[in-house]
């Protein structure tokens, strides 16, 4: 999966990378670089206890891809993105808009003053304008080939929906034409986690950046960091981070945090493979079948899909072993239409 971080220039979002990813991005650059590409691997403690087990001779966790977006020109006052950036964020399944929330008279604001609601709401509006200019153009290619058909009335349907002053991400749509509207990459109807970039200052405070009102009014996930503090403890020797945050009240640590708020915005789960050669998560979708599942690992596998043999985590773990699993009756055979669920340790039978 791959996450856009956007937002104006001076909020911090290159700080916020190097962060999460343990990057030395260039901080400050504003504009003149391009994009910073990080690969972070998905903390997962089931897979450390499944290695214990097993002694793989590979272990292979999650990886959640962030790309840093470089912002727009700061004399471009009224814009967060560049045409640069357009491009890239077509292809990021979602996106994290770090919104400045702390003081520095040093380094000011590209729109003067320090508002988080303002500038979430600027950028929303951003989003929403950039659709409606693809939108309309579109609209008017079909109508000079006489096209008002199936398509042009989900545009048109689109196109309302945003002069209404709403995201596309609000548009109740049907399963096909989501899929009939993917090709566009519209920035709107991608899900958007907020991330409220705070001062030292406002460290331990309940809501830090001042944004849980807007959080609550438009439904979009907020998670709160200090940035400054966060990437002073990125950079300390893993053993000391722990004893560092809770002595500065910082809480658990800001990838987890990150990392789970970007799961649950986008529906996302792990479902397990285990044995000697290998031991490994898959990032797969909330109400995915098996047969699809399978399909993550291999086309082959999904191809001649027989069955699937299922055992919860939890389960294992207490019977100690898959041998001890199957005595007890905790591993079952499912279908192709099994939904998978979190934490399910699967073994595929395929036949090609």
């Amino acid at each position: 999966m791959k996450a856009g971080i956007i937002g104006y220039a001076r909020s911090g979002k290159t700080t916020i990378f190097n962060a999460i990813t343990g990057s030395h991005a260039e901080v400050g650059a504003f504009g003149s670089r391009d994009a910073n590409v990080a690969v972070l691997k998905v903390p997962d403690v089931r897979l450390d206890r499944l290695a214990e087990i097993y002694k793989p001779k590979k272990v292979t966790f999650a990886e959640f891809q962030f790309v840093d977006i470089a912002p727009s020109d700061t004399s471009v006052q009224d814009k967060a993105l560049s045409d640069a950036a357009l491009r890239l964020l077509r292809n990021v399944d979602a996106l994290v808009h770090v919104v400045r929330a702390f003081a520095n008279e040093n380094v000011p604001h590209p729109l003067g003053s320090i508002d988080p609601i303002r500038d979430c709401r600027l950028l929303e509006e951003e989003l929403q304008l950039l659709d409606l200019i693809v939108i309309e153009k579109r609209l008017e290619r079909l109508e000079k080939e006489n096209r008002k058909d199936a398509h042009y009335q989900l545009l048109s349907r689109c196109k309302e929906h945003i002069e209404s002053g709403a995201s596309l991400r609000s548009l109740a749509l049907a399963p096909h034409e989501e899929k009939e509207l993917a090709g566009y990459g519209f920035l709107s109807q991608k899900p958007l986690l907020v991330l409220g970039n705070y001062g030292e200052e406002s460290i331990g405070k309940t809501d830090p950046a001042g944004l849980a009102t807007y959080a609550a009014d438009t439904h979009n996930p907020v998670v709160d960091l200090c940035g400054a503090m966060e990437l002073e403890v990125a950079r300390l020797p893993e053993q000391e981070r722990a004893a560092f945050r809770n002595e500065l009240g910082l809480g658990e640590e800001s990838r987890i945090r990150f990392l789970q708020a970007a799961y649950e915005l986008l529906g996302l789960i792990s479902f397990l493979t285990a044995g000697e050669p290998e031991v490994r998560a898959w990032t797969i979708r909330k109400g995915t079948r098996a047969v699809d599942a399978a399909g993550e690992i291999h086309s082959d596998i999904q191809r001649g899909f027989i069955r699937a043999e299922v055992i919860a985590y939890d389960d294992f773990i207490s019977a100690g072993s898959m041998h001890k699993a199957k005595e007890l009756g905790l591993v079952r055979l499912e279908g192709k239409d099994y939904i998978v669920k979190d934490g399910d340790i699967i073994l595929f039978r395929f036949n090609v």
